[in-house]
């Protein structure tokens, strides 16, 4: 049979487009492996680069699904083996890109020299290298504190390397095991961002990186699922260097660009934050986030009494017990923490208490203005009831009537009263009530409805008839009366 040219061409292409087996780039002990250079010779054309962090196994496997690559994916190495480090790939099936799958050392594996090839290391040369990367979270549905501090070790380091000079901006996919919540995730991203930059304002997030969630669940669980996202993820690869995501480099510059890189993230090592300042990290994350969660659950039936206009007795002691209560177990969760976090944990307890002090100090201020309501309305009902028996509203009778109010609100409001929120005192509150029944009720006095009951008392005294005078008096009346029977008595 004839092949045409074109067919061979192709098939030469293809067959210099694949690496037999993943190239170790690094080993598991932190050391650059200087053969990858010649073996990414046989890989020709100009390719984007893409790395994955986190996930291991699951990326491994991930990564032969979609582009049919030769990753180990057994799930017990061999003895002796360590599948840390980090390792290329090529695939026909992208002949636009190259793969780098990197994975954390074992906890109990020594690296050469002192170099570092924890998560952070190698979070910050997937970054520093490639042109897009693919974070795998560390379970199938991670929390706010577990996705804050996920990306947070792979942002550790990344802020004290040398800035890009070329304003590079680097694609972050999440692949997310389920439905996938890009504010979510995009936010944890930035908190942690800020995080490992020390809470400074920049560089931004958004001038290092743009953020996209793709949902890739198993696919023996859901295998019309996993194809939709793979053929996405595979769609949004593609066009990297179009959509201004790094400019494609030849095969052969990848190893001395990662050597340069692992060299770069090697010396800025020793000023990134330890595993253990991480996890602490992690543990005031977790702590706020728990607390938070339990005074929110408690909060929830004062909110829901509140809306519809009660005033609660007995709010005052209810709300500081919650407001020191959660300090306190905040405070407990944290307490074996070292010096080391301590200003971020202190930070984490000044928002838990500002926020719970803002919620708590709303639910007061709405209880306070019901009640001031209800009080108001009840002195007017009282100022009405006045004027229309008697046509005016002696002073004697608005002062008695104000101050029966002022004791009515006195006595309401010491129950609503939150002494950890450092507000208005009782007294105060009562005084300022005062101020204000004064104004209402001066008020009332003019408005037509108190003008309405006056002027219909003034009626109704005028139409009553005149009562005769008081006292005895006398004087003689004749009286006519019939018998009903004549005769014979009885």
């Amino acid at each position: 049979p004839r092949v045409s040219l074109t067919m061979i061409s192709l098939l030469s292409s293809l067959s210099v487009a694949a690496l037999d087996a993943p190239v170790p780039l690094i080993s598991p002990r932190g050391d650059f492996q200087p053969a990858a250079a010649s073996e990414l010779a046989s890989v020709g054309g100009a390719r984007s680069v893409v790395a994955t962090v986190g996930g291991r196994l699951r990326a491994r496997r991930l990564l032969n699904s979609i582009f049919a690559t030769e990753f180990d994916t057994a799930r017990a190495p061999a003895a002796g083996e360590d599948r840390g480090g980090a390792y290329v790939a090529a695939s026909p099936q992208a002949p636009e890109l190259l793969l780098v799958h990197t994975e954390a050392a074992s906890a109990g594996e020594a690296c050469e020299d002192g170099a570092v090839a924890d998560e952070s290391a190698f979070g910050c040369f997937a970054l520093g290298l490639a042109d897009a990367v693919l974070v795998l979270p560390p379970c199938a549905e991670p929390t706010r504190p577990v996705l804050v501090s996920a990306y947070e070790e792979i942002f550790a380091q990344l802020a004290a390397t040398a800035e890009p000079t070329d304003g590079k901006r680097t694609l972050l996919v999440h692949l997310a095991q389920t439905a996938a919540d890009d504010a979510a995730i995009k936010s944890a991203a930035m908190d942690a961002w800020a995080a490992a930059c020390g809470g400074g304002a920049e560089p931004s997030f958004d001038s290092r990186f743009e953020l996209t969630a793709i949902a890739l669940p198993s696919s023996a669980v859901d295998a019309d699922a996993f194809s939709a996202g793979a053929t996405e993820l595979r769609t949004r690869l593609r066009t990297l260097a179009r959509d201004g995501f790094g400019t494609p480099i030849a095969a052969t510059e990848v190893a001395a660009r990662a050597e340069a890189v692992w060299l770069a993230v090697q010396s800025a090592a020793s000023g990134r934050p330890g595993g253990a300042a991480l996890r602490e990290r992690y543990q005031a994350a977790r702590a706020y986030e728990a607390s938070m969660e339990a005074a929110v659950l408690k909060l929830r039936p004062l909110s829901a009494a509140v809306a519809k206009g009660r005033v609660i007795d007995g709010f005052g002691a209810a709300a500081d017990s919650l407001l020191n209560g959660t300090l306190a177990h905040y405070d407990d969760a944290v307490a074996d923490v070292s010096g080391v976090t301590a200003e971020l944990v202190a930070r984490r307890r000044a928002i838990l208490s500002k926020q719970l002090q803002a919620d708590v100090k709303e639910l007061f201020s709405k209880q306070q203005r019901s009640l001031a309501r209800s009080v108001c309305k009840r002195y007017e009902r009282q100022l009405l009831a006045v004027m229309e028996r008697a046509g005016n509203v002696a002073q004697y009778q608005r002062d008695r009537l104000r101050k029966n109010a002022e004791r009515a609100y006195d006595a309401q409001v010491a129950s609503l009263v939150v002494p950890s929120l450092g507000g208005p005192t009782r007294a105060q509150l009562t005084q300022s009530f005062s101020a204000q029944l004064t104004a209402f009720a001066d008020r009332l006095v003019e408005s037509p409805s108190m003008q309405l009951q006056a002027l219909g008392a003034t009626r109704r005294r005028v139409s009553k008839p005149a009562k005769p005078p008081k006292g005895l008096r006398w004087g003689l009346a004749l009286t006519g009366a019939m018998r009903t029977k004549w005769g014979g008595g009885g």
